[in-house]
This record gives C-alpha cells, structure tokens and sequence, in this order.
C-alpha cells in the first residue's frame, strides 16, 4: 500500500460515518478521513481523488446506486475501489452495484477486523489498477495495444496468443479460444468498435481481445472450459439484441500447435459462419492423427459413463448409399464431435432448465438424458411436454418438440438440422419457448 491513503466515507447518516471512522483508525498508513452525504459527495470529489469510498446504501436507496454510475463515467475515478456498506438491501442492488464497478461489499452490522480487511483489500486492488493503467499507456504508446478500443492489435496478435497459452500450460490451466466475427446475415451488421464494445460487455476483466482481422477477433478466456465458452458466446449474442448477431468458433487450448490451433479456428468460424449466430467447437477440424480429442470417460461429471457407452456402442444403421458417401475413419469423427456436442450443449442445457423448473417449486416431474437419442421431459398431471434428440449416426440430428395432454397432441413439430449448428443459445431458445408452451396449457386448465 502507499504511505499514506486517503478514505471518504459517504452516508446520509452521521452516527454510522462516526462508528466506520472509528474503527479506520486501527489501519496504519491512513492519512486522514473525509465524509460527506450522498447529495455532497460529487462536489465533494471534484476537488481531489480519494484511495477508496465507503459507500453506505440502506433500504436500496437508488442515490447511491446513481452516485456509483456517475463517478465511473468520469475517468478520474474509472479505478477508484468502492467498499459499500449494505443494510437491507436486496440482492438486485448489490448485483447491481456490482455490475456499476464497486470493488467489494460489506454487511452490517459491522465487525472491526472485517472492515479493516475490506478497506486494505481495496486499497491494494486500487494500487494494482492504477499500475495496470500505467502498463497499458506504455503498450498502447509501444502499438501493441490499439488506442481507440484498448484491444490487442493485429501485428502482436499471435505474440500475444503464444505467451498467455504458454502461462497456461505453464500453470496447468485451462483457457479457451474464440474466433469471432459478426454475422452478416443480421440487418444490423455492427462495425468493428461496436463489436469491440459488445465482447467487452460480455467478459471478464482478465479475458483478453485481440485482433485477427477487420472484422474478426480473438477472444482469450483464461480459466475457461468449453462451458464456460459456450456461455460467454450467449452473453455476446444476447448483448448484440435481436437485430444483430455473432459466430464463432472455439477451442479449448490443451497440447496443440500454436499453427493448428489457428488452423482449426479458422475452419471452424468458415463453417459456422454458413449459418446463423453459431458456435462450432474447432478441435472438431484437426486433421492430423496425432492431434488430442476430450476424453469423454473422464468427464463423468456431465455424461454419465453408461451414456458414453451407448452412444458408442448404439450405432444408427446406414444404408449402403450412405456408408459410399462416408468412410469408417469420417464416421468415427463424426460420432466423436457428436459426444462433445452432448458434452458442451445438450447436458449443459438439460441441466440449466431442470433447475429452473426446480426453482418454481411446482408439482412437476422432470426427467432427462443424454446419448444417441436424448430426451428432456417435463409433466405435470395429463399435461407432458418432451424435447426429443436422435442422432442419425453421421451429421444430422432429428429434434422432436411435443406436447401431449391427456394423451392428446397439442404440439409436434419435427427439423432435421446438421448437429454442428445446435449450439447453446439455440438450444435454450427452443427449450425454453417449448416450457412456456407447457405452463400456459397447465394455467388454462386450472
């Protein structure tokens, strides 16, 4: 920490900045302490920059939330930690708070030691922006790093890309890859700064951007699985609204070449951008024997052993036509890239809406699967509703939306798709449009 630091507490009540200044005076390398009122605190600033603001909000009082916003519009206080001290509110705000930029959050009432952590804590996390701040101008002034956007630029682009996959492996990490563009079939194409903008939107403060191209983009996830990738590429898409979209491919760095990695990427986010708003998983386009694939037997946290079994051993039969168009070796890797299929989409999306259905706690019995043909279904009393998925044992999946009541069809509708397409966010859409359809059946017959 520096030698000396300054703390402003804001709060519209004096007995509470009386209390928190009390107990500041336990931490060494304090210069002084300064408070105000929510309705005084941007005057109050205008003159200087403090090390950290404890921000007290009670009862969701919507001025701190409102001073939270203006401060980090200003970009004199774009780094200052803010430490809030919540009484009552709801956990809406403090996220909320969160998503403005606080630093961290403490509950009242409030313990010496747990203010005294909080405050050090902040001051550090502020003597470490300011530092990465200093880094980035000195970047930026090198040309490595873009100055409008604040993105890794094209020359260092694969300098960049070999030094954070080496400090992962380094340190046994897992990160992912995406190869991302915006789609051009949507009407509202973004240019390449709003698209910037958008992915900033959608990561976390340690991913990275980097620039491959006019309009595509790396985007470094550290600590990231294809979950975890899959999701940051729904966050992009949602954030780009119903007028523009996004595709993608994505890897998950493990022991490829650096040149294989690119090559793959580049294949996959070719295929994906032959559709609308995909995500194509790029290790499904290593060519070469020696290149990894994800063991599947060891991921039983997402598909059981026994469903890996039966898709492999549960094999469609193809008919002579079919078995001329594909070779043994091409099949295999079909069926391969359809277990990560089920690894990466359908499972995590079986899951997501089994606890949202469990989050209602209403009187439904929910059952899923996952394997060669998959199914989720959700009923409640006469009323059933299923999403069916088979695999036709090469590249095509044949998805079964229905819903019966009282044994009566009330919905069925049936689309063969390419699986390589069925991504996370189409997934969920399709899921979660059929669970709608259900619960308003199940509120007309009540």
């Amino acid at each position: 920490m520096a030698d000396v630091n300054t703390v402003v507490i804001v709060s519209d009540r004096q007995e509470l900045v009386n209390q928190i200044s009390q107990k500041l005076v336990l931490l060494r390398n304090l210069d002084k302490i300064k408070s105000c009122s929510i309705e005084e605190a941007q005057n109050m600033f205008d003159g200087f920059s403090p090390n950290i603001l404890v921000l007290h909000c009670d009862n969701n009082n919507p001025r701190a939330i409102n001073l939270i916003k203006k401060l980090k519009k200003q970009d004199i206080y774009q780094n200052l930690p803010i430490l809030l001290i919540n009484e009552n509110c709801s956990r809406e705000t403090i996220i909320e708070a969160f998503d403005n930029g606080i630093s961290d959050v403490l509950f009242m009432p409030i313990i010496d030691y747990e203010l005294l952590i909080r405050v050090i804590w902040c001051l550090q996390k502020n003597e470490m922006n300011l530092n990465i701040e200093s880094r980035i101008a000195f970047l930026t002034n090198l040309g490595i790093v873009q100055a409008e956007t604040g993105v890794y630029t094209q020359k260092y682009c694969d300098d960049f890309l070999k030094n954070e996959i080496a400090q992962s492996k380094k340190y046994s990490q897992k990160a992912c890859i995406l190869l991302i563009s915006p789609d051009k079939k949507y009407p509202n194409y973004k240019s390449p700064k709003e698209f910037i903008s958008i992915i900033k939107k959608s990561i976390r403060v340690n991913d990275s951007i980097i620039i491959k191209d006019v309009d595509q983009f790396y985007v470094y996830l550290q600590k990231t699985k294809l979950n975890g990738a899959y999701s940051v590429f729904e966050r992009i898409n949602n954030n780009l609204g119903t007028e523009s979209g996004a595709n993608a491919g994505v890897v998950e760095v493990q022991d490829q070449d650096f040149d294989d990695i690119k090559d793959a990427l580049n294949a996959a986010l070719e295929k994906a951008s032959e559709n609308t708003n995909s995500l194509i998983v790029a290790s499904d386009f290593y060519v070469k024997e020696k290149k990894p694939t994800i063991n599947l037997q060891k991921s039983s946290d997402i598909i059981n052993r026994q469903n890996t079994q039966d898709v492999e051993e549960q094999k469609v039969p193809l008919n002579s036509e079919v078995k001329s168009a594909f070779d043994k070796n091409s099949i295999k890797l079909f069926n391969q890239a359809y277990l990560r299929k089920l690894k990466v989409v359908v499972n995590p999306v079986f899951k997501k809406y089994e606890n949202i259905l469990k989050i209602k706690k209403q009187d439904f019995a929910i059952n899923s699967y996952t394997g060669n043909k998959s199914l989720f279904s959700v009923s409640s009393g006469e009323v059933c509703a299923s999403m069916a998925i088979e695999y036709d044992g090469i590249e095509h999946a044949l998805i079964r939306l229905t819903i019966t009541d009282n044994e009566q069809k009330r919905l069925f509708e049936t689309e063969t798709i390419n699986f390589t397409i069925l991504d996370y966010r189409r997934m969920s859409l399709m899921l979660n449009e059929l669970i709608d359809k259900f619960i308003i059946i199940l509120k007309k017959k009540r």
